[in-house]
């Protein structure tokens, strides 16, 4: 089976339940029950000038979620990263591709007490195609543009082939990014 491509020994940056920087933890110590350090994530949904969701579907030898689709694409902030720096290094990684911090729209940043996530989600206008992206790391298998409604049509009608989502709320903040630029 593939595993994910982050080692256990490697390191995340870690807070206290006020969002305040502490010493960093490894990626094994951070996910082992009972959770007991605060680590961040960050996501961004990929999205093109017709307001269509760029999303991914997993492949099946993965260990977690296994051939599902997904929404963004993201992960964990690593020891001594920002939440851009890390959301560059995992496009660079997940799709290959470089963006422009000015092209980052903040759609919604918050807390998850029982995942012990402090997370921050973003938008980018990307305007090239699918294929310009490189999937080389053998996470994804397939990916598809959605309109919005498209994707929310097969999250309600199948939501056992999806792990994650892009709710209406965070839909009307991509499109308010959109009309802002």
């Amino acid at each position: 089976m593939y595993q994910t491509p982050e080692p256990n020994d490697e390191m995340l940056e870690c807070f206290d339940d006020q969002g305040n920087t502490t010493e960093p933890h490894t990626r094994q110590e951070v996910h082992a029950e009972p959770l007991r350090y605060w680590h961040a994530v960050v996501n961004v949904w990929l999205v093109n000038p017709k307001l269509q969701i760029l999303c991914s579907k997993r492949s099946e030898a993965l260990k977690g979620n296994p051939g599902k689709w997904q929404t963004y694409f993201g992960g964990h902030v690593k020891a001594g990263k920002t939440f851009k720096q890390a959301l560059a290094m995992e496009l660079d990684e997940e799709v290959g591709l470089q963006v422009q911090d000015s092209k980052l729209c903040l759609v919604s940043k918050g807390s998850d007490p029982k995942a012990k996530h402090f997370y921050e989600s973003y938008a980018y206008v990307f305007e090239g195609s699918s294929a310009d992206l490189k999937f080389n790391d053998g996470e994804i298998t397939e990916v598809k543009w959605f309109t919005m409604e498209e994707y929310w049509e097969q999250k309600q009608l199948h939501p056992e082939n999806w792990c994650n989502s892009c709710k209406p709320e965070d839909q009307e903040k991509i499109r308010q990014c959109l009309a802002a630029r």
